[in-house]
């Protein structure tokens, strides 16, 4: 049996060499090495997203930037710019196993266990010499977490490596199995990932149940996951302004720098639109780009998320321009579902649930 036939993931993720078609254009996925873009990187993507795309730029859930807008007639363009900024991989199998996220402040955060970014390159560069593993799922994703402050260990993942005292806990398919030494977590998370036996290579434990920890300040946060091509490069120079040398993407859709976040900093990114303040009630909502950016959808649901969030709702927030949920699987206190121009109301639920009511947008501020 082959190694994708043992594993049920569903769905496929734009990649830069296998770009999806959305309402406005073709999105392209473009995944960090490693859970960072240099300042570079960064800028030459946001370079590119203006020039080649319509400008939007995505944050996305699993830690990677994604550019909206592109055509099929710039592609080669688009992997001729990212093959100089050493951005693309070889082919669509390779790009799609580099699934990985790693957490945010890795070598930074002074309360971390270890730091997990050598273990992070040496899984990429496994995943990318096995050409098995380029049979997995799109969606097929690796965690490694050193266990610090800012934490990524309750993220969704189907093999984690997370630091515990002791080594690196492996959870796999969402249950932990044991601790491995730090030197030989790679190769057991990889023999995981081919489904060969682990368990003779671990040390039982007890685990308390995993948790994901964010913290802003010193991180910025993008509403709804969405900055701008021109937003991006202001945001690179006050990184290099305080002395940065990459960004560090996030599962929240915060951008970390690996330079201390100081009050001109944060002022900087407030002026750039960017979340600084941890009570902000945007931080507390979640919508997909809607109408007219997705075709799946009839309804303006980051306008609507606004105005909602404006009006001092308190609880989480999932406004979805359809039932197929994007920008949030978890539930939400409060889902609004689009569908032919109305919304559907979901309580303490999912945007695949079945909804109470619908209502037009001009009516939700009330239900």
């Amino acid at each position: 049996m082959s190694l994708a036939a043992t594993i049920d993931v569903k769905g496929w993720c734009p990649g830069a060499l296998r770009p999806m078609l959305s309402g406005d254009g073709l999105i392209a996925r473009i995944k960090p090495w490693c859970g960072a873009f240099s300042l570079e990187q960064t800028s030459g993507l946001a370079e590119i997203a203006g020039r080649l795309g319509n400008g939007h730029i995505d944050l996305t859930r699993r830690a990677n930037l994604q550019i909206r807008g592109l055509s099929e007639d710039r592609l080669p363009e688009l992997h001729a710019a990212l093959d100089k900024l050493d951005l693309l991989d070889p082919d669509p199998e390779t790009e799609a196993a580099r699934n990985i996220m790693m957490s945010p402040l890795a070598g930074l955060d002074p309360s971390e266990l270890l730091d997990v970014r050598p273990m992070a390159r040496e899984l990429a560069r496994a995943l990318a010499a096995d050409r098995r593993f380029g049979a997995l799922p799109a969606k097929f994703g690796w965690l490694v977490d050193g266990g610090g402050s800012v934490s990524i260990a309750g993220e969704r993942a189907d093999i984690a490596l997370c630091a515990v005292p002791g080594g690196m806990a492996l959870r796999l398919d969402g249950q932990w199995l044991g601790i491995a030494s730090a030197d030989a977590a790679v190769n057991v998370a990889l023999a995981a990932g081919r489904r060969e036996p682990v368990m003779h290579m671990l040390q039982p434990a007890t685990f308390p149940p995993p948790t994901s920890r964010h913290a802003l300040p010193p991180g910025v946060a993008a509403p709804f996951g969405r900055v701008e091509a021109d937003q991006l490069l202001a945001f690179v120079a006050l990184a290099q302004e305080v002395g940065a040398n990459d960004i560090r993407l996030s599962p929240w859709r915060v951008l970390y720098i690996d330079a201390p976040a100081g009050r001109a900093f944060l002022d900087g990114a407030r002026r750039l639109g960017f979340i600084v303040d941890p009570d902000d009630p945007l931080l507390r909502v979640e919508a997909c780009p809607g109408a007219p950016a997705c075709a799946s959808s009839t309804v303006d649901t980051r306008r609507d998320a606004r105005r909602i969030a404006s009006c001092g709702f308190t609880g989480s927030l999932h406004v979805s321009g359809c039932a197929k949920g994007c920008a949030r699987s978890a539930p939400s206190d409060f889902v609004l579902v689009g569908a032919n121009g109305r919304y559907g109301v979901v309580r303490n639920g999912t945007a695949r649930d079945t909804p109470e009511r619908t209502v037009a947008a001009s009516e939700f501020i009330d239900v």
